[in-house]
């Protein structure tokens, strides 16, 4: 599924991370669910690291849910990052 498909990338952002709340259990404050969702560019890991940050895990040690996250974001969008990246 592409960002545009799914109405941008904010919806696409927010389907994503109500998928990891349901699935997974990644159920982030509604603060820091709206940080992610209003990227206008994102990739994969930084996903990843703020998803496991804002549960209060620690995304050095927890590489085996990082890799997860970064694989399913990767999996949504087709690639490692999405958005105007400027690189």
């Amino acid at each position: 599924m592409t960002a545009a498909a799914g109405g941008g990338l904010e919806q696409a952002l927010a389907d994503l991370l109500g998928e990891l709340c349901v699935e997974w259990g990644f159920c982030l404050p509604p603060a820091s669910h709206d940080r992610i969702v209003a990227s206008r560019a994102i990739t994969a890991d930084e996903f990843a690291v703020a998803v496991l940050a804002w549960e209060g895990l620690d995304p050095e040690h927890e590489v085996a849910w990082r890799r997860k996250l970064r694989r399913r974001f990767i999996d949504r969008f087709g690639g490692s990052s999405v958005g105007a990246t400027g690189r």
